[in-house]
């Protein structure tokens, strides 16, 4: 069995009614919290690939909350792009 991520371990308890993120709203709409959480991620690392900083987010706290293992920002990105897919596609391993 492998370790759950705190993204992996967030996700499955708020699937699992344990935890209740919070509401986020979009022109007047409510989105899924992790939905939000991983675009703003995203684009965080978007800017930190392209070799400027973001303020308020590091890269090593990204690192170890979605348990990415690239060195560089360009190279945690290709590995954040496959779990922003594997969300849209719900294949997120929870077991």
């Amino acid at each position: 069995m492998t370790q759950l991520t705190p993204f992996e371990q967030a996700y499955k308890q708020v699937v699992s009614g344990l935890l209740e993120a919070p509401s986020v709203n979009y022109e007047g709409k409510g989105i899924p919290y992790f939905r939000y959480q991983l675009s703003v991620h995203l684009f965080n690392l978007r800017i930190m690939s392209s070799g400027m900083t973001c303020r308020g987010v590091k890269l090593k706290d990204l690192k170890h909350y979605y348990g990415l293992k690239g060195k560089s920002a360009k190279e945690c990105l290709a590995e954040f792009e496959k779990i922003v897919e594997a969300y849209k596609n719900e294949q997120i391993k929870l077991n």
